[in-house]
């Protein structure tokens, strides 16, 4: 299960609520690596997914659109909190939200599944990690340097976060983007290494793709892409061009095709 998550969503939110307590009125208003999104937007978003996903788990019927555009709705409507609100919202909502996810990390809740918007549809305990990535994500590529504009001495990222968020991103594959089986066939295997480090084989057949131990697999891989995992955050999100932070052994054209076509959230 994701008690890990529990973990690493404490982790990753107490750090951006860390960078919090140090901004100036300017700061928080500075654009972020986020398209259209100030600095305190990227920290509204933080609380107002938590206060939506309790709402849903709570039996809540989401609204009738993308994750992606849910989002812009909901940041929009924080706007006209100042720093210091939004940091006690985020704090607030952080709070109830380690309550409320707490018990899906048991059975039987644990394993139901629900729909989370249009990513797919995930176990429930995995909901906690899905925060502990967006979370850290956002920190460490939208709002700090070099790609976000605070500068901030932020330590390594450890298998803490990167642990949950790994799993969150790998279960994204097969399920985010409804045409990605298309774009390749496979098998490629995905070499992670550092802190929470991972290999996998990725195979599709047109239709579906599969994410399994590489060790799993008895098919020679058309070619082996290696990355840290602090970099997967990165390029498997678009934040950053994977020709940067992917190194590839064997075929080129299939690594690219899967590589150029992959956009997780």
């Amino acid at each position: 299960m994701s008690k890990q998550g529990m973990i690493g969503m404490d982790v990753a939110a107490q750090e951006m609520l860390g960078v919090g307590e140090t901004l100036t009125d300017e700061q928080w208003h500075l654009p972020s690596g986020a398209e259209g999104w100030s600095v305190k937007d990227v920290v509204a978003h933080a609380g107002c997914l938590m206060a939506f996903l309790m709402a849903a788990v709570g039996g809540a019927a989401g609204p009738d659109m993308g994750i992606e555009e849910l989002n812009e709705v909901q940041v929009a409507e924080k706007r006209g909190l100042d720093g210091a609100q939004t940091m006690a919202f985020v704090r607030a909502e952080l709070a109830k939200a380690l309550e409320t996810f707490a018990p899906l990390q048991e059975e039987p809740l644990a394993s139901t599944t629900a729909q989370l918007q249009d990513l797919g549809t995930y176990p429930l305990h995995a909901i906690v990690d899905m925060f502990t990535f967006d979370i850290t994500t956002h920190l460490r590529y939208d709002i700090l340097r070099p790609r976000g504009p605070i500068d901030f001495g932020a330590r390594p990222l450890d298998e803490r976060q990167l642990g949950p968020a790994v799993s969150w991103l790998l279960a994204g594959i097969p399920r985010m983007q409804r045409n990605l089986p298309k774009e390749f066939a496979g098998p490629l295997h995905l070499q992670l290494t550092g802190p929470a480090g991972t290999r996998v084989a990725i195979s599709s057949d047109g239709a579906s793709i599969t994410v399994t131990p590489s060790t799993d697999s008895n098919l020679e891989p058309r070619a082996v892409l290696t990355s840290s995992t602090d970099d997967f955050l990165a390029w498997s999100t678009k934040r950053l061009p994977w020709q940067q932070l992917v190194s590839v052994e064997g075929d080129p054209d299939e690594a690219a095709r899967f590589l150029n076509a992959i956009n997780l959230v």
